[in-house]
């Protein structure tokens, strides 16, 4: 935006006054030299020459027009529904029905809620969803002020229902069949324990060896996966008193023998209880 600046001509009553008047209004379009004096072209100019004073005089040019205009002012609240409405002043005692059948006098409603203090007490207060914008108005106009069971209802438009966000929905982990092996070599890894049960044609998931801390050693146990329930009552039957590296090995189904492929290692503490050496 340019600034206003003051340009001062001397009092008309002057020569100096008069050759400049006569300059601008009387030979527009001829050729002066005035010294120390320059005019910038602009949108708007305002020229302002006093005749009888003997002062000078600002004269002020704008090199762009000023424009006045308000900022918009954003509101805090949010823009209001125009089929919801709100009453407030209703008895405490009032059910949903009883406001639903009040407002269905003037067109479909939707849905009713109150604002309760408890099981049996409202606060006074519910929400009215209109079918739609022509009918809330309706009610608006005929209830508001309005006399129900003793009380005079105040109604006016609502905010939109906040519609909540459905928590993100979880992906389903595979599933596991879970078999207890027990009566394990001590010298059993899990890859050994992998390789016996797959020589059935079987899809092991995953096979475990469980060990001893303070010294790590083999508790002579451990458990195969299988990704059905076929391929794990399969195992459970045709693995039964199998010799695995020197020993009759005992299967049984775990604890959990359903769980999910990513589950936390279960608590096989009452788990069968291995043969010793």
């Amino acid at each position: 935006m340019a600034q206003l600046r003051p340009v001062y001509f001397p009092s008309p009553t002057s020569s100096s006054a008069n050759s400049l008047f006569n300059s601008i209004y009387l030979f527009p379009h001829a050729s002066h030299s005035l010294p120390s004096l320059s005019l910038s072209s602009s949108k708007s100019s305002f020229l302002s020459l006093r005749r009888h004073s003997h002062h000078l005089r600002p004269i002020f040019c704008s090199g762009s027009v000023l424009k006045a205009e308000n900022p918009t002012l954003q509101s805090d609240t949010e823009q209001l529904s125009l089929t919801r409405l709100v009453a407030q002043n209703i008895p405490w005692t009032s059910t949903a029905d009883e406001i639903r059948a009040l407002f269905e006098k003037h067109g479909r409603v939707i849905d009713v809620e109150l604002s309760m203090h408890n099981k049996t007490r409202n606060r006074g207060l519910a929400f009215v969803e209109m079918g739609s914008p022509g009918e809330a108005a309706e009610a608006l106009n005929k209830l508001e002020a309005r006399e129900f069971e003793g009380r005079i209802l105040k109604l006016n438009y609502a905010r939109p229902m906040k519609m909540k966000n459905p928590p993100p929905v979880q992906p389903k982990l595979p599933l596991a069949y879970n078999l207890f092996v027990a009566n394990l070599s001590f010298e059993a890894r899990a890859k050994d324990l992998r390789e016996f049960f797959s020589t059935g044609g079987s899809e092991v998931v995953s096979a475990e060896v469980i060990f001893h801390d303070n010294p790590r050693r083999s508790s002579g146990y451990g458990f195969v996966s299988f990704a059905t329930k076929k391929e794990a009552e399969a195992a459970l039957s045709s693995y039964q008193g199998k010799e695995f590296m020197g020993r009759a090995i005992r299967v049984a189904r775990s604890k959990r023998f359903v769980k999910e492929m990513n589950s936390q290692p279960e608590d096989t503490s009452e788990e069968l209880i291995p043969n010793s050496v």
